[in-house]
């Protein structure tokens, strides 16, 4: 490689790492944080991150997700839809963070406060 590439590389890097730092202090809070869990567009739960707590939700088709929340993360721990991709994400923790499971319409957020 030449010089001039390398420090086209670096610089974006650097770029790179600035947005993704940049990222965590803006949505950095004090704030106490919940998971909201809506159900076909309806809130049907709001759950603090900090306590742990289980519990299961059952879909208008008559599937069902159960969700874990422990150590400040949220996830979904099962579930009986098809693909299981709800099931397959990473436990989340930071609010604006999401896991949908679309066959039972179900979405579960992180955000802040209790609204």
């Amino acid at each position: 490689m030449k010089k001039k590439e390398i420090i086209v590389i670096a610089i974006l890097l650097i770029i790179s790492l600035g947005g993704i730092a940049l990222f965590y202090i803006i949505n950095a809070t004090d704030q106490a944080l919940s998971v909201r869990v809506t159900s076909n567009g309806e809130v049907v739960a709001v759950l603090p991150l900090s306590e742990d707590h289980t519990e299961t939700f059952k879909a208008a088709d008559g599937g069902y997700n159960t969700l874990v929340i422990s150590d400040g993360k949220a996830k979904i721990t099962d579930a009986d839809c098809r693909d299981k991709i709800c099931v397959k994400t990473y436990p989340i923790s930071s609010p604006g963070e999401t896991i949908v499971c679309l066959p039972h319409k179900l979405v579960v957020e992180v955000i802040t406060g209790e609204s």
